[in-house]
């Protein structure tokens, strides 16, 4: 089954969304509070402090070796630095409205950077081991062009993503949740002008894009389904006609 992204406004549904993705295609959905707790677990591993109440679902195991190893690659494990800031479970779990103002400092440049860095190659990393739906990130951006991954946008109109940010957050009044989505499109946007020259909405980045403001969450993840089970099987089948035009040309004797 391909690896499946899904980049989504805040408010447009990208959680809902990719937990009934995943569900339907038993897939691990990895979005930034599993990285959160993989982090926590990668540190705790590095330290050497053994903490069962930490310990992740089984479903969550299988990232743990290969992220360590990308994480200890970067130089990014560990509990914190006076330098680079938190550690690691903040590190790979930062929202995108962590990044609405730029940095003031050297210091703040440098663990955005290092930010950015980290998540490209954990993304890389959970994609080489496939089986997952993962939520935003910048996933699409990230792995664009790499065979076996649908990539989809989620996008919506602005009050109906603010009337279920409301609802999601509990948030005091719809003013709140308008505020809320501003602040999270601004920051978003830069975060894709700093990671990757571009934008949260190019459509180039994506192989289609949803408005979950015309169509129910549970229409766009079966949109999403349909068209994951047609990439599998066309690599499948693209894998089988390959192999038979590898294979040599039977000839008369």
């Amino acid at each position: 089954m391909p690896v499946i992204t899904i980049e989504g406004r805040v408010g447009a549904g990208g959680p809902g969304v990719g937990r009934l993705v995943a569900r339907a295609l038993d897939l691990d959905f990895v979005d930034r509070l599993l990285l959160s707790e993989i982090g926590r677990r990668v540190g705790a591993t590095v330290e050497a402090v053994q903490d069962s109440e930490r310990r992740l679902p089984s479903r969550g195991d299988r990232f743990i070796s290969f992220i360590q190893r990308t994480l200890e690659r970067t130089g990014s494990a560990g509990a914190g630095d006076p330098y680079f800031g938190p550690g690691m479970e903040v590190l790979v779990s930062r929202p995108y409205r962590d990044f609405e103002a730029a940095p003031a400092t050297r210091a703040e440049e440098l663990h955005e950077s290092q930010f950015i860095e980290t998540t490209a190659d954990v993304i890389r990393e959970i994609a080489a081991a496939g089986n997952a739906v993962i939520l935003s990130r910048g996933g699409g951006a990230i792995l664009r062009g790499t065979t076996g991954v649908l990539r989809v946008g989620l996008l919506g109109e602005s009050e109906d993503r603010a009337r279920r940010i409301q609802r999601r957050e509990q948030l005091p009044s719809l003013e709140a949740a308008r505020e809320l989505i501003e602040h999270s499109d601004s920051a978003q946007a830069r975060y894709f002008e700093k990671a990757f020259e571009s934008n949260p909405v190019d459509p180039f980045l994506y192989h289609f894009m949803l408005n979950t403001s015309e169509v129910s969450l549970e229409y766009a993840a079966g949109v999403i389904i349909y068209a994951a089970r047609q990439m599998d099987e066309q690599g499948l089948l693209a894998a089988e006609h390959g192999a038979l035009e590898s294979e040599e040309p039977l000839t008369a004797e």
